[in-house]
């Protein structure tokens, strides 16, 4: 699926790179300017970090409940006849089905709606890390930025790993680091998953690319002005390439991620549980590290314990996660746009 943070940062570059002209109070602007900052960045982060990476990652994690056959028993406590019905109990609904119940689970958990910023600043701290990694790697000339991303992301999964911790477990007495699980036993579980992931991910980003200049899709570049019309076929290239992005995200980039939250929670410690119902057997694929396992799910475990009904569920939370956010930043340019219309209105009546 597009990034609802792409989409909202694309809006933001335009205002900056082309600035609304106009004669209004000074004082004025820069009031609605701050306000406008105050009221709109805890939704970018809402919208760029809880919703597109906490729920998905809560979701990925979760299992359904299975149904179970409850045992009949007279009222005096003793078993019925065997020829007696049995009422089976049905699995709830999922709580990543629904945005407003993940909401809800979230701040039960939390304190309140700043519950939906958890992990926000190791978040920042770990991109950081990774951004700084990825640049060491990639000091050689002959080696390109995308290409130096693979060993940078596996050297700092421990750390991956523990914001996934962080994120789908309760609150903890435990800081950041005294919570990443044991190095060499995150390393095996990860790496494999890891290469995949940036596979998914550089084909998802190349493949495309790559179509749109086969096909003569031309991009125009921020500020350039197209001398040209633009023609009939160009939309339908475009809006071909478009669908090819879409498929490949769905298809690999989203499988991806999925596999490997699951793997990383696999890697939970045994006193620490899921705010989500997870069965940490994989379905019975995953045995304990005591009992000559491994002690951490494979990317095909992964993968093969996601049920269909559950893959929909996943696909269907990232359908409607950016239907949220393109709502509320058509709500936000409203929003501008009724401020910068009042403000040009008071500055040309002087």
């Amino acid at each position: 699926m597009l990034s609802t943070a792409t989409l909202g940062g694309s809006l933001v570059k335009r205002l900056a790179e082309n600035p609304p002209q106009t004669n209004a109070p000074n004082g004025l602007a820069i009031l609605l300017f701050l306000g406008d900052l105050i009221l709109f960045l805890p939704v970018f982060f809402i919208i760029a970090y809880t919703l597109d990476y906490v729920y998905p990652t809560l979701a990925a994690v979760e299992d359904p409940l299975p149904a179970y056959e409850a045992l009949p028993l007279n009222d005096d406590g003793t078993p019925k006849a065997d020829n007696e019905r049995v009422h089976t109990a049905q699995p709830g609904k999922p709580i990543t089905s629904s945005i407003r119940a993940t909401n809800r689970l979230i701040r039960s958990v939390g304190h309140g709606w700043l519950a939906n910023f958890r992990g926000l600043g190791y978040y920042i701290l770990t991109s950081i890390i990774v951004g700084i990694t990825t640049g060491l790697f990639a000091l050689p000339p002959f080696i390109p930025l995308r290409v130096a991303l693979l060993p940078a992301l596996i050297l700092c999964a421990p750390l991956i790993t523990t914001w996934t911790h962080l994120v789908i477990t309760g609150p903890s007495n435990k800081s950041f680091f005294a919570r990443i699980p044991p190095l060499k036993k995150t390393y095996l579980a990860t790496w494999f998953p890891t290469l995949l992931l940036w596979a998914a991910m550089l084909t998802a980003t190349i493949v495309p690319t790559l179509l749109a200049r086969a096909i003569g899709l031309r991009a125009t570049n921020p500020g350039e002005i197209r001398t040209d019309p633009p023609r009939r076929a160009d939309a339908g290239k475009a809006l071909g390439v478009l669908g090819v992005s879409i498929a490949l995200q769905a298809l690999l980039l989203i499988p991806a991620i999925t596999a490997i939250t699951r793997v990383m929670a696999s890697l939970l410690p045994a006193d620490e549980d899921a705010i989500v119902p997870f069965d940490r057997s994989f379905g019975g694929r995953v045995e304990p590290e005591v009992v000559t396992g491994k002690g951490f799910a494979t990317f095909g475990a992964a993968l093969k314990s996601i049920p269909r009904a559950s893959w929909a569920r996943i696909y269907l939370l990232r359908v409607k996660v950016f239907a949220v956010a393109v709502a509320a930043y058509l709500a936000m340019g409203a929003i501008v746009v009724a401020q910068f219309l009042l403000v040009a209105s008071l500055g040309g009546s002087k």
